[in-house]
């Protein structure tokens, strides 16, 4: 009985084995006219996010609001701002997040006056993502050689204008789990260009910067699960937007925390070679404070 198993086994084994290799998909084909057929094993359409921990208002014992500033020129930082254009699915942050605004998988708030004022007020509300692309827009003359007549030119950003990343949220200490946590609440995107004059020529002795608009992150948080970013170690997407963020693979540093004088930028009271200082103080207070923890 078992040699005929054995032989039932061997004979099936080929054709299992010709029968796999017809329904299979090249790897190569992804990259060819019918790429279409290839079959992701690493599906993001399928991703989902990372999941919080529990918590409960309850068992927060210390919390902090802070805001911080991720450079985008920084080299850690380079998958946040590239590609410029869409390749691949990867799209940089700022095409990410324009692109979600208008197929309306979130809204984008406006920049309140005041630092202290609530970003997420639904009455700050934008209603088209046309209004976005016109913040901060100018127009200039430009004139050409002769005969032609001088030429209105409207001047919006552009998304390679977006060098920094403001970022607010929340770090807090859960006693259930004697861990520290953090969460990012909002995400501005901040734009750093040179003013056009009246003659359309770009001002280069002066930088200005303008923060755009704020985006609620815990309602992006399934958008940017799907969206693949580049990893400068290895081509294959190990990871969404969402993983970047809740993970901290990115670099930044402290520009604000909540305070009693109306929540103050670092820069309103110290600068240079200081602010710097301050900005390590306030990161350094974070982890002191869960270290302290387990002191004896």
């Amino acid at each position: 009985m078992k040699a005929i198993i054995k032989i039932a086994l061997l004979t099936m084994l080929p054709l299992w084995a010709f029968s796999q290799q017809q329904g299979a998909v090249r790897f190569t084909e992804k990259y060819g006219p019918f790429n279409s057929t290839y079959k992701q094993e690493n599906d993001f359409a399928k991703r989902e996010v990372v999941p919080y921990p529990f918590v409960r208002e309850a068992d927060v014992m210390w919390r902090k609001v802070t805001w911080e500033i991720i450079d985008l020129r920084e080299k850690m930082n380079l998958p946040l701002f590239y590609p410029t254009d869409t390749i691949d699915q990867r799209k940089s942050l700022i095409n990410a997040i324009m692109d979600g605004i208008e197929n309306n998988q979130f809204n984008a708030f406006k920049v309140p006056f005041k630092l202290n004022a609530f970003e997420f007020d639904m009455a700050n509300v934008f209603r088209s993502p046309q209004e976005i692309r016109d913040i901060g827009m100018s127009s200039c003359t430009y004139t050409p050689p002769p005969p032609d007549p001088p030429v209105q030119i409207t001047v919006r950003w552009e998304p390679e204008e977006i060098k920094q990343i403001l970022i607010k949220e929340v770090w807090y200490f859960n006693s259930k789990d004697s861990k520290l946590h953090n969460e990012i609440i909002g995400i501005c995107p901040i734009r750093e260009y040179h003013p056009v004059n009246n003659d359309c020529e770009r001002d280069t002795t002066i930088t200005l910067r303008q923060r755009l608009f704020w985006v609620y992150y815990p309602d992006v948080r399934n958008y940017f699960s799907k969206i693949p970013v580049y990893s400068m170690e290895n081509d294959k997407p190990m990871y969404s937007y969402d993983d970047l963020f809740v993970y901290r693979f990115f670099n930044s540093y402290f520009v604000q925390e909540a305070n009693v004088y109306n929540d103050r930028l670092i820069t309103d009271y110290v600068t240079g070679r200081e602010a710097q200082l301050e900005s390590e103080r306030i990161k350094q207070d974070i982890f002191d404070f869960e270290q302290d923890m387990w002191e004896n």
